[in-house]
């Protein structure tokens, strides 16, 4: 919590406003939707067409198709940019989530869980209501208005000295998360992984370039498509009854993957 409504917060503000404002912050996230719902499409064409499908418990199918299209695009997609490509474009991983990968979690993804759980109702003027409450998103706000009022060296250096502490809980975090106890049932998941991380690194790379995007700004676009099962599905999994275990295998094994899937990736796209 204090991660979420402190740090984070702190972190994309000071990231954004010592950003350049151009159409990259238009054009990341409508690339990061389209990656994004178009792997929710794929996983639900691909699991549509299996045999295994018509047998399988609810709970399963909606845990595929969310670990299909959603990423860890900033509790890993972050500091692999970062690590990589220079803290300066950490501003990608931002825009990539708060403005399109969350956003569309919050309301497409948790339509879809409550679809096939059994623990909840959604309804879409809630969950815009549950996006617009989120802290990390009012720090691309202030962020952005920051790029035309003067900001105080001092409130930038704050907020620059709290977003240090994401990157480290973070990782800290995905570790936490990975739990292979039900490495059994990988084969039902394989075509959900092969979605993720083979897929949407292609899907980032074509709309990307189609939206403008060249060099270490592409890279950052890609990084963000390739990156394993989101963390929050995990959330929404327990929040809807879903399968809970399966949901925690696909990222403990798309994390460990990606240590292998991102370079191949990289290699071939660039």
């Amino acid at each position: 919590m204090t991660v979420l409504h402190f740090f984070l917060p702190a972190l994309a503000f000071s990231l954004v406003a010592t950003s350049k404002v151009d159409r990259t912050f238009l054009a990341v996230p409508l690339t990061a939707a389209a990656v994004t719902l178009l792997g929710l499409a794929a996983g639900s064409a691909v699991y549509r067409w299996l045999p295994w499908y018509r047998a399988a418990p609810r709970p399963a199918i909606g845990v595929l198709l969310l670990s299909s299209a959603f990423g860890n695009v900033t509790y890993l997609g972050l500091p692999v940019i970062t690590e990589t490509l220079g803290s300066r474009y950490g501003y990608i991983a931002i825009l990539y989530d708060l403005l399109a990968t969350t956003p569309v979690l919050l309301t497409i993804g948790m339509l879809t869980a409550a679809r096939f759980g059994s623990g909840g109702t959604a309804s879409l003027a809630a969950s815009f209501r549950r996006v617009l409450k989120l802290p990390p998103l009012w720090g691309v706000a202030l962020g952005i208005v920051a790029q035309a009022v003067p900001v105080p060296k001092m409130v930038l250096d704050a907020a620059q000295l709290m977003g240090r502490a994401v990157i480290p809980v973070m990782i800290f975090t995905v570790g936490l998360a990975l739990d292979f106890r039900d490495i059994k049932r990988l084969p039902v998941a394989m075509p959900a992984l092969a979605l993720k991380l083979i897929l949407a690194p292609v899907l980032a790379w074509l709309f990307a370039r189609a939206a403008g995007m060249s060099g270490d700004v592409l890279r950052a676009v890609v990084i963000e498509g390739a990156m394993p099962v989101m963390v929050l599905s995990l959330v929404l999994a327990d929040e809807f009854e879903l399968d809970v275990p399966l949901a925690a295998m696909c990222i403990a094994v798309s994390t460990v993957a990606s240590f292998f899937t991102l370079p191949m990736m990289m290699k071939i796209l660039f």
